[in-house]
């Protein structure tokens, strides 16, 4: 894609992002402080890794060990029984043949499902969607992290591209499309974002676990910078995981949209008229961030998806004693799927997990493996734990 190819001008652009700068720099802090209350009894750490239900399980993990370098420690399953519909929100019937783990940097984890359910939908959402979603890597260089994927021949959507203006402003971006619908993004902030003020307590960054690319082919890979997600109200998302997950939402920033050109289908990969009013950035412990979007689209599918569904998705969040941090969540929001479930035979023996509905249609899911996991025992290169994230 020619990189000087904008139907809509970049300034024009950049404009809109910065329109509302001025008004967002404080208001999203304003529950903050209440919101940070409940931590301690949650016992938050961090995102612990993103769940992805995909077509063909082997041709992801290949995908992702081959472009980007990841590794795969830790593969479980099958599991098949009535269980699954309580504890995992699926119909009767569903299977879940296989779980990958992987790790691609010093960060969370990307977990991957191939599933087999009744009525299980069989195409990938856009960024647009409301169940879209995408995974996004920091690279030290972006230019040289592109130049990387351009050589492997992935595709790409247009860019570097940098904002100028508003809260954002510091940010390259550049997103991917996978071989099976999927997308992840490349982001690079080296010199940090302008809404990072002596006031504002910033969102954590790969970037605080050292600038050295590990476990990667991608050159300046650190690790998962943030999940995005686009949600069917983004304030009562943002509430949601404020109130009830003690996350701060330290950046807010939009609208952006191109009325007349393509540069959204361009940028995005969204329908032309697709128009972004606003995205909040909120961080959650030290680790990656979640990045909700609010879109509106002539082609927008506003249904939701199951986690047997292709492109179905989860947030796991890692809690230091998860039965305490299942009481506390359950008394706050009085959600909870069946369990706490601990795992006691296989590779993935020694987590405890409990998934949470949510409003905004993502499952959260808290896990907890105080002693490790049975895997750890041969794995040469074993999964990060976000207990050993830098703040």
């Amino acid at each position: 894609m020619p990189s000087d190819h904008t139907p809509m001008p970049r300034r024009t652009f950049l404009a809109r992002g910065a329109a509302v700068a001025g008004a967002v720099m404080a208001a999203p802090l304003l529950g903050a402080e209440r919101a940070l209350a409940g931590k301690g009894e949650l016992g938050l750490v961090g995102m612990d890794h993103v769940g992805i239900t995909v077509p063909d399980l082997s041709q992801a993990v290949e995908w992702f060990e081959d472009i980007l370098g990841a590794v795969a420690p830790l593969t479980f399953g099958p599991f098949a029984g009535s269980f699954l519909e309580g504890a995992l929100d699926v119909v009767p019937g569903t299977q879940i043949d296989e779980i990958t783990v992987l790790r691609v940097g010093h960060s969370a984890g990307i977990e991957l499902f191939a599933y087999e359910s009744p009525g299980q939908r069989q195409d990938m959402p856009k960024n647009s969607d409301w169940t879209g979603h995408h995974v996004a890597f920091y690279v030290t260089d972006i230019a040289d992290a592109v130049q990387y994927m351009d050589s492997r021949g992935v595709q790409r959507m247009f860019g570097p591209f940098t904002l100028t203006a508003g809260p954002a402003a510091g940010q390259s971006i550049n997103y991917f499309k996978t071989p099976w619908g999927g997308y992840i993004e490349f982001i690079s902030y080296p010199d940090g974002m302008a809404y990072q003020v002596p006031s504002v307590k910033p969102l954590w960054s790969p970037k605080q676990n050292g600038l050295t690319a590990e476990v990667t082919k991608v050159p300046g890979l650190l690790g998962i910078d943030h999940i995005g997600i686009t949600v069917p109200d983004i304030s009562i998302a943002a509430q949601w995981l404020e109130r009830n997950l003690g996350f701060a939402n330290p950046l807010t920033f939009g609208p952006f949209s191109d009325p007349v050109g393509d540069f959204m289908t361009q940028l995005v990969d969204v329908h032309p008229r697709a128009a972004v009013s606003q995205i909040r950035m909120l961080r959650g412990g030290n680790g990656p961030g979640i990045e909700l979007f609010d879109y509106s689209s002539p082609d927008q599918d506003r249904s939701s998806r199951r986690n047997s569904d292709w492109g179905g998705h989860h947030i796991a969040l890692y809690v230091r004693h998860l039965d305490k941090g299942v009481d506390f969540l359950q008394s706050e929001v009085g959600s909870k799927l069946d369990g706490p479930l601990t795992l006691t035979d296989g590779p993935a023996a020694g987590q405890s997990i409990n998934y949470f509905r949510t409003p905004f249609g993502t499952n959260v899911e808290l896990i907890s493996y105080p002693h490790g996991m049975a895997y750890e025992q041969d794995a040469a290169i074993p999964l990060w734990d976000p207990r050993n994230n830098h703040p």
